[in-house]
């Protein structure tokens, strides 16, 4: 019996879905992960790509070693190109090598799964699976392939050879015109300067080269990059708005949106404490996160005073001892400095940042008794429970010397957010028919619980009344579903990961209750407490500004495309200037940016960026 043999129009297939599917995905990096926008590049080095895979990937269809190597590469391509996929919709930026060797996560699997990937996804393994179905083919050599004569077969290798060399003329050209039309600059000096543009000229996967060559100095940092003149007035208050040496309680509440507070479902608010806080607080309403490569950028903003910046690990990767700290300042006011933290020291060396940062104590997981754990909850690699985290914390916090400055983070509500008691799942929250939105509201519900534990704690104890609170969110939840959504709804023209709306509380008996409308981000916290505590100017270090004063300074997102807030517009800076793409959504306006406060912003981001690779470890 003979055995079955695929017709040419199988070996076509298996050729026509590689091709459609490396160059769907190749484009959906470049435009949809990297942003650019200059298409007649990307066209080009797609003519080159086809070109190139018809004359020499092509004939390797016919033998099945050849059909699985490509099937091979389509493999790793897509692993890549999910992996840019999902990082970008989580963070905005794509997927770095500095990530990749660096980046600590909680439970990735479930969290892909829950909260990241979504169905469409699937498309696009499709082209891997119709290959896969058509590998075990088997073609022998054609009567005509075997009887080919040599004139033929020269024929055959000169119309490959003027293609090939017509796909090197057009990659030679697209390269040159294109870098050409973005000032000639050096692919190295590009790379820092824009990376979606870097990727308009070179591609994407030469960026990891660039990047490689660049952490490993290729290069070259100032040695004492110059500082730029601040984006707005130095001078604070100089009186304090509070009793004299108040103590200090910072709560970083984990992925609390503010479209949260005052919110209802099903008639049962989600933050009923929280709720009453912001009541007889003062309350921000235009307040955002600074969440660029992960949750340790609001620590980061925070206790510096700086913006983070992309691809930088900052607590694993730069000498803290070398940075501006909100914790050395009120040490040298006579502050007891501690920090408190549910997990393990090490997740994000932090056992390493915060006493560089001058923390004089550090209390992790180890220091919790887990023997007086009131909740057991399933998912402890994140660490303690807020309830018993809190609970606990109290005890720590009447410890230290007053006045004190007490650093708090919370976990529960972290993704895939099914950190919480089972009693605390809510009724009315049952109706959700998404499970991801459904856990969501229970946690936070639960944190809100144990928020209100521990104020009641701290008032028992006396540590209520002459203590300035502040409470944030490190960033949003990151949900994007019909029946909840934690975006504020920007309004943009361009794939971006949208600033990120987080409520800000700010509580003193002494501090009357009213709202702080002012933009600003964690980057502007350090110099409000020292407004609030009566220091006369901002540290020169500092690029925040305080919230209360009255001055709307420029705020500053620096990802892979930095992105500038201002007056409720949003801007990208690329190539040394401001190009406007959204804003707030109803809140559109007029908005041009002075020649001096462009230059200032760009200046920033470029200090920013160079100080980060200034002040790298030397060895780990």
């Amino acid at each position: 019996m003979r055995r079955f043999q695929p017709t040419y129009s199988r070996k076509a297939l298996f050729f026509s879905v590689f091709l459609v599917g490396l160059l769907v995905k190749h484009n959906t990096i470049v435009f949809h992960v990297f942003a650019v926008r200059a298409a007649g590049g990307v066209f080009a080095r797609n003519l080159a790509i086809a070109v190139i895979a018809f004359f020499l990937i092509r004939p390797l269809v016919a033998r099945r070693r050849g059909r699985v190597g490509i099937l091979a590469v389509s493999v790793v391509y897509t692993g890549m190109f999910l992996a840019n996929l999902w990082y970008n919709r989580y963070f905005g930026n794509y997927l770095s090598i500095a990530e990749m060797t660096t980046g600590e996560g909680y439970n990735p699997t479930d969290v892909l799964l829950r909260h990241i990937m979504r169905p469409t996804d699937l498309l696009f393994v499709v082209d891997v699976l119709i290959m896969l179905a058509t590998l075990g083919l088997r073609q022998r050599s054609s009567v005509h392939a075997a009887g080919m004569d040599t004139r033929e077969r020269l024929r055959r290798a000169k119309t490959t050879a003027i293609a090939l060399l017509s796909a090197a003329l057009i990659l030679v050209s697209q390269l040159f015109l294109s870098n050409l039309r973005l000032g000639g600059m050096r692919p190295l000096d590009l790379y820092h300067q824009s990376t979606p543009a870097f990727v308009s000229v070179y591609g994407f996967l030469p960026v990891y080269l660039a990047e490689l060559i660049a952490r490993n100095g290729g290069r070259s940092v100032a040695q004492d990059p110059e500082q730029p003149e601040p984006l707005g007035a130095a001078e604070l208050g100089g009186e304090p708005l509070v009793e004299d040496r108040s103590n200090v309680i910072v709560i970083q509440v984990e992925s609390l949106d503010k479209k949260l507070i005052d919110y209802r479902y099903n008639g049962r608010e989600v933050t009923p404490f929280v709720n009453s806080l912001k009541e007889s607080s003062l309350y921000g309403t235009n307040f955002y996160a600074q969440h660029v490569n992960g949750s340790f950028d609001a620590d980061f903003s925070l206790l510096t005073g700086l913006y983070p910046v992309n691809r930088h690990y900052s607590f694993r990767e730069n000498d803290m001892t070398q940075f501006p700290s909100l914790v050395e300042i009120l040490n040298d006011a006579g502050y007891e400095t501690i920090a408190l933290h549910g997990n393990v020291g090490e997740f994000f060396y932090r056992h390493r940042a915060y006493p560089e940062l001058g923390f004089d104590r550090f209390y992790s997981r180890s220091d919790f008794d887990e023997s007086r754990k009131r909740y057991h909850i399933e998912g402890g690699y994140l660490g303690i429970n807020d309830y018993d985290f809190l609970y606990q914390s109290v005890e720590f916090i009447e410890q230290a010397k007053e006045p004190f400055f007490a650093y708090l983070i919370t976990v529960t509500s972290h993704t895939p957010f099914r950190f919480y008691p089972p009693e605390y799942a809510i009724p009315e929250f049952e109706g959700l028919s998404r499970p991801l939105v459904r856990d969501f509201f229970n946690s936070i519900y639960f944190v809100d619980r144990s928020l209100e534990m521990f104020f009641a704690a701290l008032e028992r104890r006396g540590l209520k009344d002459n203590t300035l609170f502040i409470i944030y969110s490190d960033h949003e939840s990151a949900i994007d579903t019909p029946e909840y959504s934690s975006s504020v709804n920007f309004t943009v023209n361009r794939n971006i990961k949208e600033p990120e709306h987080i409520p800000l509380i700010v509580k003193h008996p002494d501090l009357k209750p009213g709202l702080i409308e002012k933009t600003g981000t964690i980057t502007d916290l350090a110099p409000t407490i020292l407004d609030i505590l009566g220091f006369p100017e901002r540290p020169s270090e500092f690029a925040g500004f305080s919230l209360l004063q009255p001055e709307e300074v420029p705020v500053l997102f620096i990802h892979e495309l930095p992105q500038v807030l201002y007056h409720d517009q949003l801007f990208v800076a690329e190539l040394g200037e401001l190009r406007k793409i959204g804003y707030i959504q109803h809140r559109e306006a007029e908005i041009v940016l002075p020649p001096d406060v462009e230059n200032g912003v760009l200046e920033t981001i470029r200090y920013h960026r160079e100080i980060m690779n200034l002040r790298r470890r030397h060895g780990d």
